[in-house]
C-alpha cells in the first residue's frame, strides 16, 4: 500500500502530520474563542446552523476547525471540523446568539456572528472565507 504524506489541522488549530490511509487522531485541547474582528459586524440570520468553509478564491477549505460559542460569556457549544468539501453542521442548537470561530493554521481565524431565529426570511447557510493574517480585513462569515 502506498502511504502518502499528507497535513490536517486539528482542533486546536495546529498542522497535524499524518499519512493517508493511516488512522489519525485530533488534539483533545478544547477550541478557543478569538475575536480580531474590528469593527464587530452585525449578526448574521440564519434558520439552521450549516454552512461551508471555503478560501479566499472559493475552494473549499477541509478539516477546518469550526467552534460554536455563546454570545453572552462566550461558552463553547460544539465543536466540530469542516469536511472534505469544506461543509460543517451543528444540530440541535437553540434558537439566540451565538459566535461561530473557524480556525485554519496560518490564516486568520473567523469570529462570525450569528443569530438563530426560525424566520422565513433568515438564510439557509453561513459561507466563511478564510483570509492570511496581517492584511486589511480578517476572515469573515455571509449568508446563502
Amino acid at each position: 500500500m502506498k502511504m502518502t504524506r499528507m497535513f490536517t489541522i486539528g482542533l486546536a488549530g495546529l498542522l497535524v502530520a499524518g499519512y493517508a490511509g493511516r488512522a489519525q487522531t485530533a488534539p483533545t485541547t478544547a477550541p478557543t474563542y478569538v475575536d480580531e474582528n474590528t469593527p464587530d459586524p452585525a449578526p448574521l440570520k440564519l434558520r439552521d446552523l450549516e454552512g461551508v468553509v471555503r478560501g479566499l478564491g472559493g475552494d473549499p477549505m477541509s478539516r477546518a476547525s469550526v467552534a460554536l460559542f455563546t454570545e453572552q460569556g462566550h461558552n463553547l457549544v460544539a465543536s466540530t471540523m469542516s469536511d472534505k468539501d469544506g461543509k460543517f453542521k451543528f444540530n440541535n442548537v437553540d434558537k439566540g446568539l451565538y459566535r461561530v470561530v473557524v480556525r485554519v493554521a496560518g490564516l486568520c481565524p473567523a469570529n462570525v456572528p450569528i443569530v438563530l431565529e426560525g424566520s422565513l426570511l433568515a438564510h439557509h447557510k453561513l459561507v466563511v472565507t478564510m483570509r492570511a493574517k496581517d492584511i486589511d480585513t480578517c476572515s469573515y462569515g455571509t449568508t446563502k
